[in-house]
This record gives C-alpha cells, structure tokens and sequence, in this order.
C-alpha cells in the first residue's frame, strides 16, 4: 500500500473512490480499513452507516395482559 494514500484526507479518498486501476483499488482498501478501525482522517463525515436506531426499553414496565 501506497503511503500517499494513507496520508490522504478522508474526503480526498471518496472523491478517487470510483477510479479504475490500481490506485482506485488502494483507495477502496484504505476505505475499507479505515472503516474497520472507525478512523476519519480530516472534517467529520456526512453520514454514518452504523448508525442505528435506537428503540424504547421496556424494562421494568408492568404490561396488563387480559
């Protein structure tokens, strides 16, 4: 793997995410681990795909079953 890339911007990256080649399949595999380690390298992210939804705990709440 090329050092350039790991020193590129996060943005910079999914901009040559599409590139047909060898240096658009280095920045697909720098995504990739960059993912894996939940890294970000430059502004924030626009939006999170792990994101999930969160739903309301029932815990400790009396159901009425009739």
């Amino acid at each position: 793997m090329d050092l350039n890339i790991m020193q590129m911007d996060s943005k910079d990256l999914l901009t040559h995410q599409y590139d047909v080649g060898e240096f658009g399949a280095s920045v697909r595999k720098e995504l990739r681990r960059r993912e894996a380690m939940g890294f970000w390298k430059g502004e924030f992210k626009i939006n999170d795909k792990k994101a999930k939804k969160e739903t309301v705990s029932t815990v400790g709440q009396v159901r009425v079953v009739k």
